[in-house]
């Protein structure tokens, strides 16, 4: 298959840092984890200004996504002013369990990968969601109010793909996340973000169709079961392809306030797209490679990535590191060159403190400890190294969708 970067995107001056031709991915994912594992996978989040004193008295919408956005976009740390805790989530944990596992040939990262892994079953939710995950903090956006007490899609998606990925969930465990899905986070028509929105993201509702093609494949599950998610899962799959504009992106979601394309969710549909369609068998070639094309031509400045389609760069985390997962899955696929995945991982790597480069100053006033969140820096990153090893020569590869749990442990799907 052809490279989809244009001449341009293929190379560019990196004379003022070490090329990442001459870096070690894996010593960078050693690094890395060292680094948050010393932190206990605890530090800031992006979106945890609610969990202070003052959240408590953010009781309207309008006070709550102040609040929030003011201790997210700050470039001084506000969080110790305002009491606000550093977090260990179970969405950085189960990230970071999946992202270990690709490694699991290695004992020490096969241990890794069981202790983040059982650690992020112990947070599945009991009770009225039982099986679902939840994010430990509230949160205020522009089109929704989801308290910590309640479960979202991509909590659960990523808590449940690290589990499944490591074999710590046991078949009671597997049923009731399947049964959870169906209950709290499909609506008949498409998979929700919150058990309580109608609103239509699609990077969330492709999450919900992989993981419910995921686990209707895990054979343990009753006949039923599997097969409704089966069916809710093409079901939404259907709903974001009528959902993708004629060149090619996706907005973030359904309706006027939701029509921007964004990168790190451009590359969550790509990725949940590709392993739903495999899982259940449907020809989304057309569809993927548009995607593809719209995502290399517009959400990069160079093997920079841009925040925006087409938009300045803007340096976030969360983004940058999608980036280098996303380069890394093109790579294995043949839309690029692997050398582009490289070039891309030594364009943001200077930021990232958990990798020690010590090259934080250069241009980077933003808010630092944005890029010390486990749950929107490290992880990821952990994730998109571990993917780009894979895909480098004598990395094993990558198997499209997830990859199998460590030696000895049982995987609830090996897609």
């Amino acid at each position: 298959m052809p490279s989809r970067i244009p001449s341009d995107q293929s190379s560019r001056d990196c004379s003022h840092q070490p090329c990442a031709e001459d870096t070690d991915v894996l010593a960078l994912a050693e690094r890395l984890f060292r680094w948050a594992d010393a932190h206990g996978w605890a530090g800031p989040d992006p979106y945890d200004g609610l969990t202070g004193p003052l959240g408590r008295l953010a009781v309207h919408r309008a006070l709550r996504q102040a609040l929030l956005q003011t201790v997210k976009r700050s470039r001084i740390d506000l969080r110790p002013v305002l009491g606000i805790r550093p977090l260990r989530t179970a969405t950085a944990a189960g990230t970071a369990a999946g992202a270990c596992a690709r490694l699991s040939a290695f004992p020490v990262w096969r241990e890794r990968a069981l202790g983040l892994g059982r650690w992020t079953a112990a947070e599945q939710m009991s009770g009225r969601y039982a099986g679902l995950w939840r994010y430990e903090f509230d949160v205020q956006t522009r089109w929704a109010y989801y308290p910590a007490s309640v479960p979202n899609l991509v909590a659960t998606t990523f808590c449940a793909d690290g589990c499944l990925d490591t074999g710590t969930l046991d078949d009671g465990a597997v049923r009731s996340l399947a049964r959870g899905l169906l209950a709290h986070l499909h609506n008949g028509e498409f998979f929700t973000y919150t058990p309580t929105s109608g609103v239509l993201v699609h990077n969330a509702n492709l999450m919900g169709a992989a993981l419910a093609a995921r686990l209707a494949c895990t054979g343990i599950l009753p006949e039923d079961l599997a097969g409704r998610l089966a069916d809710a899962a093409r079901g939404a799959v259907e709903v974001s392809l009528d959902g993708q504009r004629p060149d090619g992106s996706w907005p973030y979601g359904r309706g006027p306030r939701l029509d921007w394309v964004d990168g790190f969710h451009t590359g969550y549909v790509l990725l949940r797209l590709e392993q739903a369609a495999l899982l259940l068998g449907l020809d989304v070639r057309a569809p993927l490679e548009r995607g593809v094309d719209h995502y290399l031509q517009n959400l990069f400045d160079g093997p920079l990535p841009r925040y925006f389609a087409n938009g300045r760069t803007r340096r976030d985390p969360n983004n940058d590191a999608t980036a280098v997962r996303m380069a890394a899955w093109a790579a294995g696929r043949g839309f690029v060159r692997p050398d582009f995945a490289r070039a891309v991982l030594t364009a943001v790597a200077g930021r990232y403190p958990g990798l020690g480069t010590g090259r934080w100053t250069e241009g980077s006033p933003g808010n630092r400890a944005l890029w010390e969140s486990p749950r929107w820096s490290a992880a990821p990153l952990l994730d998109a190294l571990t993917a780009l090893h894979a895909v480098l020569p004598g990395g094993g590869g990558e198997v499209p969708g997830r990859h199998p749990a460590p030696t000895g442990q049982r995987t609830a799907a090996a897609s």
